[in-house]
């Protein structure tokens, strides 16, 4: 099968393009929450309120499988933002801390993962001679590693956003469209001036320990000291202040949940340009995504800019890439016609085969 060029290309990425650099994907990341690699004194207390947590609200035992992201933070959301108490232990302060501490031990296993690939290198280096653009569904940093090693030199994030260490503003106009639609594990973001910060090639929000609190840890743990935590955490608080007001930064992501909070400015620009680019573009090609029912918002963004020129008979040209997928495959026939998409079932290996 020969895959033909086209200019004005979209890709739609999902877990499975990350799992080409050896990140797991969503079923497998349930797993690793509790894993014993993770062995600092915060990392055990992390672990310790996570495993608590599932056996008092799931009636988890630790030789059993662990519920899906999307019930644990759903569960979580809910409670917490209603002010409401999930049971009588968990309050909505004890929820907060704990899906503070579940986001980052989700960061420490995207970061711990990561191995570079061949497959996304070649395929970044083909495309590199047309207009690209990415909407990414996933926090981790895959594509911006690569894309650093080949001609896509600007990136743009849409939003406006600043360069961590040396506070220049991220190009706004030019470079390589990337929108997170559910934030990213390389960006911050201070709640008093509103700004984002990014580093390209590093997990910002894991390294300077953002979202980390003392005081969170001491809910869990009575004995953990401040002296723990400081020795723990490696870093000085100033380093976790936001470069403009010395406020401190927090992640910027939203949760594997079904209530997911876009609550900032950055995701309506995000969302509204993503859009923007996939009715405007010829080619379409989704990698290693599902369509999945907790993604009703973004299917229906993706129908809106498919039907949006289609009175003036403008098709896209879709390429799904999965593997071994038969129900995804199923899926996407649904949800664009079965005439209408090209699914390849080999995974991105096959698919860069035929470029």
């Amino acid at each position: 099968m020969q895959i033909n060029n086209k200019k004005n290309t979209v890709f739609i990425l999902g877990a499975g393009f990350s799992k080409c650099a050896d990140l797991p994907v969503q079923a497998e990341f349930s797993s690793l929450l509790t894993s014993s690699e993770f062995d600092t004194e915060i990392d055990k207390v992390i672990t310790r309120a996570i495993k608590e947590f599932l056996e008092d609200v799931f009636g988890w035992k630790d030789t059993r499988e662990i519920p899906s992201l999307e019930d644990i933070f759903t569960f979580i959301d809910l409670s917490a933002g209603s002010g409401h108490h999930l049971g009588i232990k968990y309050t909505p302060k004890l929820l907060r801390a704990l899906r503070r501490m579940l986001i980052y031990r989700t960061f420490q296993i995207i970061d711990h993962r990561f191995k570079r690939s061949e497959d996304i290198e070649k395929l970044l280096k083909y495309y590199a001679k047309d207009i690209c653009s990415f909407i990414v569904m996933n926090w981790d940093i895959v594509l911006e590693k690569h894309l650093q090693t080949t001609d896509y030199k600007k990136i743009n994030y849409i939003t406006p956003s600043y360069d961590w260490n040396n506070y220049k503003r991220g190009d706004s106009e030019e470079g390589t469209k990337i929108c997170k639609m559910h934030g990213s594990s390389n960006w911050v973001y201070c709640e008093n001036c509103k700004t984002l910060f990014y580093l390209l090639d590093e997990n910002l929000s894991l390294h300077k320990k953002v979202g980390l609190v003392k005081s969170d840890f001491r809910l869990f743990d009575e004995k953990f000291t401040d002296k723990h935590f400081d020795e723990s955490l490696g870093i000085t608080p100033s380093e976790k202040e936001c470069k403009i007001c010395n406020n401190a930064v927090a992640s910027h992501i939203a949760t594997f949940s079904y209530r997911k909070s876009f609550r900032t400015a950055a995701y309506p620009a995000i969302w509204s340009e993503a859009e923007n680019i996939l009715a405007n573009s010829t080619k379409w090609i989704f990698i290693g995504y599902s369509l999945p029912e907790a993604d009703f918002e973004l299917k229906h963004l993706i129908k809106n800019a498919e039907l949006r020129f289609k009175h003036k008979r403008i098709e896209h040209d879709i390429d799904v890439v999965i593997y071994n997928d038969n129900s995804t495959e199923k899926i996407f026939e649904k949800f664009f016609g079965r005439e209408n998409v090209n699914i390849i079932q080999g995974g991105l290996s096959d698919y860069v085969s035929n470029l």
